[in-house]
């Protein structure tokens, strides 16, 4: 990982001591930032902080927003005072997004960078007569010079569709037919109908094995992977779908008793690796103890899974890989944090007291 976490952070951002062992990372090697996120304790606002990997300055800007993403040499996100999607930079100035927005008549705008960062798509959803939704679908490279409209979905009863992942081998964008409002029900994100639209030639395709599976998934360059609830045992099994329909397997559980919630699967960039969350959450009107997470990694290649950590309170959000697969970098809900989770041995190491989202570089 380039130039990320600085020494600095530690003086700055970090709540409790760490061992040189733990914060060691490699210099930077070009100009850029690292971008972290701070929420106040009432959650009303949110601090972002912008830190230049090469000579330390610090620059920060408090808005309300959330769904913030790297973009460019940008952040995008939602504003919830303005409802209207806004980009910051590093200098703290922000302004409307030049292409993605949310118009007079739109009642959602959502949105995936993909292509490494250089290119985005999005879309923007319409409630019409009788609560009818729907959508439009546009990609676009960053400066907005080849954006179009590739998709016109609707009206469907309940349903906005949504753009989820990108395939560069199939050159497909993957998207989903999403319940509306149904997330707020579910610990971590849960997908229905989800379906290819190839960005070439405008083919729609639905995906492997796409049904009634209303649950976790995970994404790769040539590989989806499907959560269902374990068929033999307590826990999750892991299928794996090759995207072109020509491979089907299956992994069986390996999570402890009463595991029952998984989600957040990262891909690694071969193909090889998935690793995922599985928490263990109260059932309303059931007494049982707070809620607790475990990290499962998936070997897809030998179609095995082992548990990487112990178990640890609270849902856990991925947010990157790390050390060349080596670890993976996640956030907390009931800890304002970024953690570091060493693969090989299990160690959870604390980073910083602020939501790590990654580098800009320039």
């Amino acid at each position: 990982m380039k130039a990320t976490i600085l020494w600095l952070i530690t003086f700055m951002l970090v709540s409790a001591p760490l061992s040189a062992q733990d914060t060691a990372l490699p210099e930077a090697e070009q100009p850029g930032w690292d971008v972290f996120i701070r929420k106040d304790e009432d959650d009303a606002g949110t601090e972002l902080v912008f830190i230049n990997i090469l000579t330390g300055e610090i620059n920060s800007v408090n808005i309300r927003g959330e769904r913030f993403t790297l973009l460019g040499n940008a952040v995008i996100y939602y504003d919830l005072d303005e409802e209207q999607v806004k980009q910051a930079a590093p200098d703290t100035s922000i302004r409307d997004h030049p292409f993605v927005s949310k118009s007079a008549d739109t009642e959602r705008v959502d949105w995936l960078v993909f292509g490494g960062g250089q290119a985005i798509a999005w879309t923007a959803t319409l409630r019409g007569d009788g609560g009818t939704l729907s959508t439009s679908t546009y990609v676009s490279d960053l400066d907005g010079a080849d954006s179009r409209e590739v998709l016109v979905d609707g009206p469907r009863e309940g349903v906005r569709v949504l753009p989820v992942a990108f395939s560069a081998a199939t050159n497909e964008l993957i998207m989903e037919a999403h319940p509306d409002g149904i997330s707020n029900y579910f610990s971590y994100r849960q997908y229905a109908g989800l379906f290819a639209l190839d960005l070439v030639e405008g083919a729609l395709r639905q995906l492997p094995d796409e049904s009634g599976c209303y649950c976790a998934a995970g994404f790769g360059d040539r590989v989806l992977l499907r959560f269902p609830p374990s068929s033999s045992a307590d826990g999750v099994d892991v299928k794996v779908y090759s995207l072109d329909g020509s491979q089907k397997m299956a992994i069986e559980s390996a999570a402890p008793a009463g595991f029952t919630s998984p989600g957040e699967a990262l891909v690694s960039a071969d193909d090889n690796l998935a690793l995922y969350i599985v928490s263990q959450v109260p059932v309303q009107g059931v007494v049982r103890d707070e809620t607790r997470s475990i990290f499962v990694l998936a070997d897809l290649q030998s179609l095995e899974q082992s548990l990487v950590s112990n178990p640890f309170t609270g849902l856990a959000r991925r947010v990157r890989w790390t050390e060349d697969h080596g670890a993976v970098l996640f956030t907390n809900d009931q800890q304002l944090g970024t953690w570091k989770l060493r693969l090989s041995d299990g160690k959870i190491t604390e980073l910083a007291s602020a939501l790590y989202l990654g580098s800009l570089q320039g």
